[in-house]
């Protein structure tokens, strides 16, 4: 799965920006086009490179991922 944490987690990201500027944008009594456009636009922006940071901070992380590939943990830690 080598791009497969890239693409969920920059979905999701993308998702929750553009939802949450959407809201601000409401609130704030901007109800247009323009409004969809801008959050959007937000939500690539920002989301895109915080999915892939996300996804190598994850695989960073993870004690079972080494040098691209996932490692079965040892005897006794699964």
């Amino acid at each position: 799965m080598k791009y497969g944490w890239k693409a969920i987690l920059g979905v999701i990201w993308v998702f929750c920006l553009t939802g949450t500027a959407l809201i601000v944008f409401f609130v704030a009594g901007w109800y247009s086009p323009w409004a969809f456009a801008t959050a959007g636009a937000l939500g690539l922006v920002i989301g895109v490179p915080a999915g892939i940071w996300n996804a190598r901070k994850v695989r960073r992380e993870d004690p079972n991922w080494k040098d691209g590939q996932y490692v079965k943990a040892p005897e006794g830690l699964s």
